[in-house]
């Protein structure tokens, strides 16, 4: 690599920018159309009468994140809604694997950028499901296990 790296380069410095993804607003939109869609019709209308008394509220920063998803006529299914949002969220996230260091990353770690990128840069036509966003997620907690191990310390997850 020469020059300066636009995403981050390197290890560490990949996995922690990645991970800034993960609770951004983008994957809060994943999240929360996942839950969108587990509600029923009764449970949805809670949701937007609550928003509507509390707009500065937890219902309203939900409706609000997920409003784009569900308002466009060009995600006309809870799979296109989710698949778009899951592609808009690795778009951004995977960015941050361009110039890792594959020769020294754990194999966990490749195939977490690997799978994000593909998932945000790849031109497949592919549907990006809920249980992508959960693949991507065991990936990441094997890598940074990994990353830990290759650094010589005792990973533990913890509890909490």
């Amino acid at each position: 690599m020469s020059g300066q790296s636009e995403f981050g380069a390197g290890l560490v410095v990949c996995l922690a920018k990645f991970s800034e993804h993960l609770r951004n607003h983008s994957a809060e939109a994943v999240m929360y159309l996942h839950q969108w869609d587990t509600l029923d019709e009764t449970q949805r209308e809670a949701r937007r009468n609550e928003a509507q008394r509390s707009p500065r509220g937890d219902a309203a920063v939900f409706l609000t994140r997920i409003d784009y998803y569900l308002t466009s006529q060009f995600f006309t299914t809870p799979e296109t809604r989710l698949s778009e949002a899951l592609w808009s969220w690795a778009n951004g996230a995977s960015d941050h694997f361009y110039d890792l260091d594959r020769k020294k990353a754990p194999p966990s770690l490749r195939k977490l950028a690997d799978f994000t990128l593909t998932m945000g840069h790849g031109f497949g036509g592919e549907t990006w499901t809920w249980e992508h966003w959960e693949e991507i997620l065991k990936l990441w907690r094997q890598a940074c296990l990994a990353l830990d191990r290759r650094l010589g310390t005792t990973p533990d997850w913890g509890e909490w």
